[in-house]
């Protein structure tokens, strides 16, 4: 997509990360009101995550956002966050309400104009957003350099071209799995996000 640079903003390298809700039950495909309350839902969990790890939404998409961070490791933090509380969530639930979420991050050059994002960064993390298996996390080579060695309780995957479909992409791309463990905090917390039993 052309940018108008006389009104887009200088670019700069920020870390884009997408979520897309898939694996819905056939009740949540075929009742409208049921997909649309697991649409709110994941709006919650992603919105109650954002502020603690410095995220940025720049778009709600159909189902699922686009996320900005000025750093990798707070983007991939707040994503296996995002992971670890939907697995907790799955586990409080009836199996019709049950989803689970592709994830994409990307490090990158973007430009911001009239409040939404574009460039590189935006592009290749939409793509390995795509590709990713749900439950995880599929994150570029930048991104894993700024990430390895760090506190991520987490391992990381690098990924051939079986992995990924054949498909070229313009730099190695590694899968990332939430950990087992799952916080008893989020117990708690997922209370004030899910509808009440009746």
């Amino acid at each position: 997509m052309m940018v108008d640079a006389q009104q887009a903003e200088p670019p700069r390298i920020a870390a884009i990360m997408f979520t897309d809700m898939v694996e819905l039950s056939t009740e949540a495909r075929r009742d409208e009101s049921l997909n649309n309350e697991l649409r709110e839902e994941h709006g919650r969990l992603v919105r109650s995550l954002l502020s603690g790890h410095g995220g940025r939404e720049i778009k709600r998409l159909e189902d699922g956002f686009l996320v900005e961070f000025d750093e990798a490791l707070p983007a991939v933090a707040c994503a296996l966050e995002l992971q670890s509380a939907l697995n907790a969530r799955n586990e409080c639930v009836p199996d019709e309400r049950r989803v689970q979420l592709r994830i994409g991050i990307h490090l990158g050059s973007v430009v911001h104009q009239d409040g939404d994002v574009f460039g590189e960064g935006v592009n290749l993390a939409a793509r390995l957003e795509s590709l990713a298996r749900p439950g995880t996390l599929y994150v570029s080579e930048p991104v894993a350099r700024q990430v390895r060695g760090l506190q991520v309780e987490a391992a990381m995957v690098r990924l051939g071209r079986s992995d990924l479909k054949k498909i070229r992409l313009p730099v190695p791309v590694y899968r990332i799995d939430p950990p087992v463990r799952r916080p008893r905090s989020w117990v708690a917390r997922l209370r004030g996000l899910l509808p009440s039993r009746s």
